[in-house]
């Protein structure tokens, strides 16, 4: 289960995302699970060159309520619980 203020990267299309509310669900790109992106760790090393855009997108899980803000977009498809997550 992510916990609020986690990050998390697509190792296929490197989306890179926050989480801002928890849910129960997995959150998917590209077909397989986000890795979290650990403090201190080389991953968040590698992904601190994109910054947070102004007025980021934000996506929620209707099924578990999870809601996520993504730092850098990409062409990947984010899912939780089964399903597509929906944009705010």
């Amino acid at each position: 289960m992510a916990k609020k203020g986690q990050t998390y990267f697509c190792e296929v299309c490197r989306q890179k995302i926050v989480v801002e509310e928890e849910g129960f669900g997995v959150l998917v790109c590209c077909g397989q699970e986000m890795s979290r992106v650990e403090a201190g760790g080389m991953m968040e090393t590698w992904t601190s060159v994109h910054h947070k855009p102004v007025q980021g997108t934000s996506f929620l899980c209707k099924v578990c309520g999870q809601k996520i803000s993504v730092i850098n977009q990409t062409t990947g498809i984010l899912e939780c619980c089964g399903q597509r997550m929906n944009k705010q």
